[in-house]
Formats: structure tokens, C-alpha cells, sequence
């Protein structure tokens, strides 16, 4: 039992002593004490200023909707353009890959004898499962819902 006890805490010290994983326990602690000081930054600051307000609490409440409705409609302009966009990249990587799979088929010309590869090579073969893993996830794409 002391033997097993001793064990871990020479392996916890040689994992604390590992610069990587010293490194990475920085930029956790200091990820976390920068979530924390946004969240209380955050709390005081809407506390201060709903007690600071010279307006009556219904018309900071009118103001806070109108602000709220003007930032929905600006994500939802740009959450069309980024879909627009996607679209547009997803179409032509598509095109792309449909003239490089029309090119490798008359490579491989399927009225010939398809057990005979001689005449491909290594980087085409790799192609043709590479666009096959492209449909797939295309695929998944189209049945996705933005």
C-alpha cells in the first residue's frame, strides 16, 4: 500500500515537473480567472448601471429591447451572408471535385478490365477514397438544417 502511494506521488511530481504540462495548467488557470472576471465584471456592471440609470426602469426595459431587436437582425444578416458564402465555397469545391472525379473514371475507363492498375498511380487511387469521404460528408451536409 505505501509502495503504490509513493508511486503516484513520484509520478505526480514528474508530471508537475514536465514543462508541457506546466504550460498548460498556466493557460487553464489563467483561462478560468479570465471567465470569472468577465462573468463579475459583467454582474457589476449591469447592477451599476440599472442603479445609476436616470431613466425609469420601463424605459431602460424599452431601450434594452430595442438594442436586443437591432442586434438580432444584425446577426441574422450575418448569419445569411456566412450561409451565402458557405453555400457559395461548398459549391465550387463540389465543381472541383466532380472534374476530378470525371477525370480519374476516364483514367480508369470502367468498360476496361477493372482487376488491371497498372497505368494509375498511388496519388490517384488516395483521390478517388478521398472524394469518396467528400460525398459522404457532403452528404451529411445536405441533410444538415442551417
Amino acid at each position: 500500500m505505501r509502495i503504490k502511494e509513493l508511486q503516484k506521488k513520484v509520478e505526480n511530481i514528474r508530471r508537475r515537473l514536465d514543462p508541457e504540462v506546466i504550460e498548460r495548467e498556466k493557460r487553464i488557470e489563467k483561462t478560468k480567472g479570465l471567465a470569472k472576471g468577465v462573468a463579475i465584471g459583467s454582474i457589476v456592471a449591469g447592477a451599476t448601471a440599472l442603479f445609476v440609470s436616470p431613466d425609469s426602469g420601463k424605459n431602460n426595459r424599452k431601450k434594452a429591447k430595442e438594442e436586443l431587436e437591432k442586434a438580432k437582425e444584425i446577426l441574422e444578416t450575418n448569419l445569411n451572408e456566412g450561409r451565402d458564402k458557405l453555400s457559395k465555397v461548398y459549391e465550387l469545391k463540389k465543381e472541383t471535385i466532380e472534374a476530378k472525379k470525371n477525370m480519374l473514371k476516364e483514367k480508369l475507363d470502367l468498360n476496361d478490365n477493372m482487376n488491371i492498375i497498372d497505368d494509375i498511380d498511388l496519388e490517384e487511387i488516395e483521390e478517388i477514397e478521398e472524394i469518396e469521404e467528400i460525398e459522404e460528408i457532403e452528404e451529411e451536409l445536405a441533410t444538415d438544417e442551417y
